[in-house]
């Protein structure tokens, strides 16, 4: 092609020549010589130089080996020579990529180029032209090696990504089998190019590298951990090694595998053995009588350890059975020593307490060195025999003396109960006293008091004298004398309820007999208005004399009694109403219909009254108040103005026709009495009467 172009590009020179000197000659020779040249000289130029092209073209197609037909055979030869180099390298390195396809392909291209005169040594890769053909095969032929390099690389990196994928594959079941953490996914090939498909597998074979190291090291570290011979799994490291050579991923897998198997072969008859005998221990440990006696933390660890063996299946975590063994014999040897701990303590407490030498019998188990013996038990099947023995003498030595320490130890806060009850009434038993172990505490109390006996049939305690009762004597009354008025005297406590009755001008006297030792409840009380209660504890260990008066005590106290707060705040609500009420009627009394609780009232009115200078007292069972010393002053100008000496009024009638305020005639009385017309007059109950 390139040589057509020269010879065209010659021929248009030629007659561009020709053109220039005819051109020259008819300027200066004149128009004939120049109209010849240029009419004859040119056509004859051309056609000259077309007998030369087409010689030139004839020659060249007639199977002369041209300098171009040879340049373009030596360009094919080398684009096909690059081509074989690259596949062959591709093949060599995709072992089991079936090529026989490609193959074929270049046979036949080979083929295709001997017949175009260019001989290719295969074996060799190398290439000669031997001969001429035409340049148009050449051109074909060299497409057709850029669509075969198109074929190749399509067919490899189908092949490459299956390889990758199996690469994928024989990590999962490595890490299946727990030889391997993790699986590293193999990058896939960025392009089609040959080299980016050599580095894809490259990247594969990497990862099987380091996933035959993870996986011979964790077979090590078990045939390591359980004495296992070491060959079978350099062995196996080795076939894994020859197959990721030949690139077969999953036989570099099935050799791990087999080795794991191999290992797993040699550890069985152990790992059998020495699973069943922990599992058998650890049966045993948790359905012990030591589960009595120590704490629930401890049992836990021990099911946590068999609910993990239940999981241990495999012979290759003959490790880890080991381990549980070793946290068994921990968990197991801690339950020992928190019994001998406890043993320690009981018999601690026993030598510490105050019993009677024959109380308890020392336990030899707390000599015995168990935690030493069973540390330095050589086996499981020795540290069982060791583990079961302590375990029984220690649960039976506790049973002797645990009930025997925990009385004697809690015996000081049960003591003084059980002496008290028996100075009251001479007998405790069982249900007296609010401790467990009612009977070992009697029986401890009996041995150590001597006027006491133990009846171990009810279980109770009986004192020689039955116990101790004496006289309370009362001597109950007022501060001040009066009219006959009521006291009620009671005693309770215990299983006494006694109340007695008196009436007295000021004092008098009563006797409670025979009363139980033990503390009592006194109360004094009276139904008189304006008067409080006494109330006291009192101690009956010998005959008691005692003095109670009932207390006058100030009206508001009574009646303001746990609410004087709550009303001293309702008081600004209720003074408009009280003084309203109290400027119409002159005095004020909770028998009014006043718009306030009953329970407040009464208060309400007592501090009214403080707070206004008046007079608050009781009367006829109401609170009443008014102007006090206004109320003297009129009952005395009665006596002064309206009564002759010798003459006498009717209360009624002075209440009817004197007074605003409803005074009962008591409070009439105490006002005459206490008024500075005391002397003149004298009261009865009817009526005043003035006196000479």
């Amino acid at each position: 092609m390139k040589n057509n172009v020269r010879y065209t590009l010659q021929i248009g020179g030629i007659v561009l020549v020709t053109t220039i000197l005819g051109l020259g000659a008819f300027w200066y020779f004149g128009s004939e010589v120049g109209f010849y040249a240029l009419i004859v000289a040119i056509p004859t130029v051309v056609i000259g130089a077309a007998i030369v092209y087409a010689r030139q073209s004839s020659a060249t197609g007639g199977g002369g080996t041209t300098q171009y037909f040879e340049g373009k055979a030596q360009r094919v030869g080398e684009d096909v020579r690059d081509l074989l180099r690259e596949y062959d390298r591709l093949a060599g390195e995709l072992s089991e990529w079936d090529t026989d396809p490609i193959e074929e392909e270049v046979t036949y291209l080979l083929d295709q180029l001997a017949e175009a005169g260019v001989e290719f040594d295969r074996a060799a890769n190398r290439f000669e032209v031997t001969g001429t053909g035409e340049v148009r095969d050449l051109e074909r032929l060299e497409d057709r090696v850029s669509e075969l390099r198109s074929e190749i690389a399509d067919s490899a990196r189908t092949h490459v990504h299956t390889k990758l994928e199996d690469c994928a594959d024989a990590q999962r079941r490595l890490k299946d089998a727990g030889l391997i953490d993790r699986v590293r996914e193999p990058q896939a090939p960025d392009g089609n190019s040959f080299g980016a498909l050599l580095d894809a597998i490259d990247d594969a074979d990497a990862a099987m590298d380091a996933a035959i190291d993870d996986a011979a090291a964790e077979l090590d570290a078990i045939a390591e951990a359980t004495d296992a011979p070491l060959d079978p799994i350099d062995r196996g490291v080795g076939r894994a090694d020859d197959a990721l050579a030949e690139g077969e991923y999953h036989a570099v897998a099935d050799a791990l595998l087999d080795a794991r198997d191999d290992l797993e072969r040699d550890l069985s008859t152990d790992f059998e053995s020495e699973r069943s005998s922990l599992e058998s221990f650890v049966d045993t440990a948790a359905s012990s009588v030591v589960t009595d006696y120590v704490s629930p933390a401890l049992l836990e660890e021990l099911e946590d350890v068999h609910e993990e063996l239940e999981t241990v299946d495999s012979a290759l975590d003959m490790a880890r059975v080991r381990e549980l063994t070793e946290e068994t014999r921990s968990v197991c040897t801690e339950m020992i020593e928190s019994m001998s701990t406890e043993l320690d303590e009981h018999l601690r407490t026993l030598a510490n307490a105050d019993v009677p030498d024959d109380y308890y019998e020392y336990q030899s188990a707390a000599d015995e060195s168990y935690v030493s013996d069973l540390r330095a038990a050589s086996d499981l099947d020795d540290y069982r025999s060791v583990w079961l023995n302590a375990a029984g003498e220690l649960s039976a030595a506790i049973d002797a003396v645990e009930e025997k320490a925990a009385v004697a130890e809690a015996y000081g806060t049960v003591e003084d109960d059980i002496t008290e009850t028996l100075r009251a009434t001479g007998r405790v038993e069982g249900d007296d006293l609010h401790v467990k172990q009612t009977a070992a505490f009697l029986e401890l109390y009996a041995d150590l008091h001597e006027d006491v006996s133990y009846e171990p049939s009810t279980p109770a305690l009986v004192a020689e004298d039955f116990g101790e009762a004496y006289d309370v004597t009362v001597q109950a009354g007022f501060d001040e004398g009066g009219p006959k008025r009521r006291i009620d005297v009671s005693l309770v406590g215990g299983s006494l309820e006694e109340s007695r009755t008196i009436e007295t001008h000021l004092l008098d006297v009563v006797t409670f007999e025979e009363v139980p030792y033990g503390e009592y409840d006194l109360a004094v009380t009276t139904d008189e208005e304006g008067y409080g209660s006494v109330e006291r504890e009192v101690v009956v260990d010998e005959d008691v004399e005692l003095e109670a008066t009932v207390p006058e005590i100030a009206l508001r106290e009574e009646v303001c009694a746990g609410i004087e707060d709550d009303a001293r705040e309702a008081l600004p609500d209720a003074r408009d109403l009280f003084e309203s009420e109290y400027g119409e009627t002159e005095y004020l009394s909770t028998s009014m219909d006043f718009p306030m609780s009953d329970r407040f009232l009464p208060c309400l009115l007592a501090l009214w009254a403080e707070e206004e200078g008046l007079t608050a007292t009781r009367a006829d069972g109401e609170v009443l108040v008014y102007d006090g010393e206004q109320f003297g002053n009129r009952l005395a100008n009665i006596v002064r103005h309206n009564l002759a000496e010798g003459e006498s009024i009717p209360y009624t009638q002075i209440r009817n026709r004197y007074l605003a305020v409803p005074a009962p005639d008591e409070l009439i009385v105490d006002t005459l009495q206490e008024s500075p017309v005391a002397s003149d007059v004298e009261c009865d109950e009817t009526e005043v009467t003035k006196v000479a």
